[in-house]
């Protein structure tokens, strides 16, 4: 019976201005009654037709949303003709009502709200059960049908204007929305332009600061020796953990992954997305430096776990010793097996996590860059060995 938008607007009355204009109405209906009680017989129905009404006015005008749910709105339909049913038969028969019809006022309170939160079907099948009933009356009375529009008019009239602010208020309010939502897209394009500026600008100073200067040495004709050699393997090795482990770029992180390849550790990084999801990223990311100091040698694969995980990042340590894998949750707390599982040499099974067959890895294994004229193998512990099932779509 709602033919409300998603785009209503909020037409309700709030806060004591809302609860003084119900009361009042209500307290003029109440002084109808009282002043014309000599025109009609029993008094029982009108009371009982003023707390109906008083309730319904009460949740026409002052129920929050912007919507009133189906069960409230049929409800509310229902009243001006129910009043009519209480209060029709009590009033003289003799003479033109007048103000002792008190319920048509009331009524059509209930309908202008109802018209004007959007649920104009439901408030003209009101106005249109308040009509009938008021036709029976004429009819089983005997009134004069000449008195009928003088009856009904201002009534009507009274719903055609909720009914009127209900369509343009409403039409009103899906224009503010279209426009909002234009005006939010903007400047969401806007945010998303300055931060890729910002981030471009970010990472054209870094390589303006660290990388510039190394290249621009190599193309004077200097030749470095073998310690600036391992020095420009690691920049290179840092060049490309910000393309592919972008969430991991943190000075902390950067400066324990340096000091490990430094000390003959490759260390490979990797950014799934994982950490997007997390509320406190740099929670997760704190124990990762931790994890690297006690590396001396081998092979060292960071990475941020696809969303949705158990685990957000993990850190896989290959050593000649053997693979240990830790992982790390959303809080930060590490998750680490008390020892490393065989490698290669030892007897017993492999795990999941253990290397593939050939020599310890050197000091240059994963190094793949120009100066050391070598090519990268293939990872020792492979992508897809890093967690049971495959990144979630």
């Amino acid at each position: 019976m709602s033919t409300v938008e998603e785009s209503a607007p909020d037409l309700r009355l709030a806060g004591p201005l809302g609860w003084t204009v119900v009361l009042s109405y209500v307290a003029c209906n109440v002084f109808l009654v009282a002043t014309t009680s000599p025109d009609r017989g029993s008094l029982l129905p009108h009371v009982v037709g003023l707390v109906i009404f008083a309730a319904a006015a009460a949740a026409a005008a002052l129920l929050p949303g912007r919507r009133l749910t189906r069960a409230v709105t049929a409800a509310l339909a229902v009243v001006p003709g129910l009043l009519a049913l209480l209060v029709s038969w009590d009033l003289p028969t003799d003479r033109f009502p007048g103000y002792s019809a008190w319920h048509l006022g009331a009524g059509s309170f209930v309908l202008f709200f109802l018209a004007a939160r959007g649920h104009l079907v439901s408030a003209w099948c009101g106005m249109a059960g308040l009509v009938a009933v008021t036709l029976a009356w004429f009819g089983t009375t005997g009134q004069d049908w000449r008195g009928l529009p003088d009856l009904l008019l201002t009534h009507l009239s009274f719903l055609v204007v909720g009914t009127t602010a209900g369509v343009v208020l409403h039409r009103a309010a899906r224009q503010i929305s279209a426009v909002a939502a234009r005006a939010r897209s903007r400047r969401a394009a806007h945010a998303a332009r300055l931060a890729e500026a910002a981030e471009r600008h970010r990472r054209l100073a870094w390589l303006e600061q660290n990388v510039r200067p190394a290249l621009e040495r190599l193309a004077e004709g200097h030749l470095p020796g073998q310690e600036e050699r391992a020095r420009l393997a690691v920049l290179e090795a840092e060049v490309r953990d910000r393309l592919r482990g972008g969430a991991l770029d943190v000075p902390g992180v950067v400066a324990a992954v340096r000091a490990a390849r430094l000390r003959g550790v490759a260390v490979e990084v990797m950014d799934d997305g994982g950490l997007s999801d997390v509320p406190d990223p740099a929670a997760v990311l704190a124990p990762i430096p931790g994890l690297l100091d006690g590396v001396a040698a081998g092979r060292v694969v960071i990475r941020i776990l696809p969303p949705r995980r158990a685990a957000v990042a993990s850190v896989v340590v290959e050593t000649a010793e053997g693979t240990r894998r830790s992982t790390i949750g959303p809080d930060g707390a590490v998750d680490s097996p008390d020892a490393p599982s065989p490698g290669p040499s030892s007897s017993g099974p492999a795990t999941s996590d253990a290397p593939s067959s050939g020599p310890p890895p050197s000091r240059d294994v994963g190094e793949h860059h120009v100066l050391a004229r070598q090519r990268q193998p293939q990872p020792a512990v492979g992508r897809d060995d890093l967690d049971e099932a495959k990144p979630e779509r």
